[in-house]
């Protein structure tokens, strides 16, 4: 009995061993199978993470480039809105200096008209004058030779009724005719005054059509926005 036990025992543990031999082998490539998976996933997190690392980068450059962009664009807004005010101020100075051109024409036009009106009216006075002088000349002309020829006539005829029937009838005809100059005169003035007031009215339509002119140029909101524009561009 003590003699066969040994044996016995050397085969379990030989069993024994190649048993956790076996397992240990078994063991050993799941253990290696494990390093093989997990090699491969840490692998793959390096490549997602060398990839998410590009990514920031990327995006890094682009918010940099963004942020440049961004500071340009208000430096841009800036001296456009800068440009944009200063346009607008001359906008402003030159529709006061329209306004002002504006009214300095209508004084001149008014001054114009009235020193015309009243060089008109001057020249419609000398020329009456004148032609009242004219006519009293005639009239007394007329008279003295009218008077020579009823002297002549009475001398002839030695008759006072006869002196004074020509006298008479003279005097008539000499009215006549300067009531008929006066006439003719007093038209002239009447018609020289209507021109003047024609030329008044359509001196005044054209202002108002000139004027109507300007306000729709330079009030209108598309002429506002073409200078705006155009001081942009």
């Amino acid at each position: 009995m003590a003699g066969t036990d040994p044996p016995k025992n050397l085969l379990s543990l030989i069993r024994d061993f190649a048993s956790e031999k076996s397992e240990g082998e078994r063991r050993v490539v799941g253990l290696k199978k494990q390093i093989e998976e997990l090699r491969s996933e840490l692998e793959a997190a390096n490549l997602e993470l060398e990839e998410a690392k590009r990514l920031k980068e990327t995006a890094e450059q682009e918010l940099k480039g963004f942020e440049f962009e961004l500071a340009l664009n208000e430096a841009s807004v800036q001296a456009l809105e800068a440009r944009i005010t200063l346009i607008q101020d001359e906008i402003s100075k030159v529709a006061s200096e329209l306004e002002e051109l504006k009214h300095q024409e209508a004084t001149l036009r008014d001054d114009f008209i009235a020193q015309m009106v009243e060089f008109n009216a001057k020249i419609s006075a000398v020329e009456c004058i004148s032609f009242l002088s004219t006519l009293d000349r005639k009239f007394q002309e007329t008279i003295a030779s009218d008077f020579q020829n009823e002297n002549t006539v009475g001398d002839r005829a030695g008759s006072e009724q006869d002196k004074k029937f020509p006298k008479k009838e003279v005097t008539e005809s000499a009215a006549r005719t300067i009531n008929d100059q006066l006439a003719h005169v007093i038209s002239q003035v009447a018609k020289q005054e209507e021109e003047c007031l024609a030329e008044q009215n359509i001196q005044k339509q054209s202002d108002y059509v000139f004027n109507l002119v300007a306000d729709n140029v330079f009030n209108s909101p598309s002429s506002t926005t073409s200078f705006s524009s155009a001081g942009v561009d």
